[in-house]
């Protein structure tokens, strides 16, 4: 086990050493400052581009989802995700890349985290989880031309070192984290690992 956090440790560190300064110093708050739970100063990691997030920052509960775009389950618990923000204004969900599924995860991830430079990672997102049939190109485009993205500057942006390293400090933080496949969540301080009922999240905020 310690040699595992050691190992952990070391690839965090060389990972967020291609971020700004900013991002590096908050190894240290991760782990070993307690003044916040550990679920928190995930977000403290991860710049800010690698955060998906609706609801408000002041919000008493926390919903963080480790996801692929490609996970079934994932998209099943998508809607109810969304119930449950539009139900209660206690609840942030904040949706965190985690593409362990295929290359074409990791494509997305970078689209989705270039599209946050836009102010359309949200929209992006859950535009992605609401495709019906396979996703393919066509249907990629038509999101992006109808969420008026700008797709010179995404494309320029998805490739850019800054947005690559985000994805995998993100991908990083959520095997650290315990997340064995997607989804992976943690609501509030409750790690939870797979499908969750939405009954079952209820029970478990605040």
């Amino acid at each position: 086990m310690r040699y595992y956090k050691r190992m952990f440790l070391a690839v965090i560190i060389t990972a967020l050493s291609c971020l700004p300064l900013k991002a590096e110093m908050t190894i240290q708050e991760l782990f070993f400052d307690n003044s916040k739970p550990f679920h928190l100063k995930i977000l403290n990691v991860i710049p800010q581009d690698g955060i998906v997030q609706i609801g408000d920052d002041s919000a008493e509960n926390t919903i963080i989802e480790f996801m692929d775009y490609f996970c079934g389950y994932c998209k099943k618990v998508h809607p109810e995700l969304l119930q449950i923000a539009n139900e209660r204004d206690d609840v942030r969900l904040i949706f965190l890349q985690h593409p362990v599924l295929s290359e074409s995860s990791k494509l997305l991830a970078n689209m989705v985290v270039a599209a946050n430079k836009q102010n359309k990672g949200i929209e992006f997102h859950n535009a992605l989880f609401e495709v019906e049939g396979n996703l393919n190109n066509a249907k990629l485009k038509q999101i992006v031309e109808d969420l008026e993205i700008n797709s010179a500057k995404l494309n320029i942006d998805m490739s850019k070192e800054e947005v690559i390293n985000t994805v995998t400090i993100s991908s990083f933080m959520a095997s650290g984290s315990g997340a064995r496949g997607t989804p992976t969540f943690f609501i509030n301080e409750e790690l939870v690992v797979g499908y969750i009922s939405i009954d079952r999240i209820k029970s478990l905020l605040k």
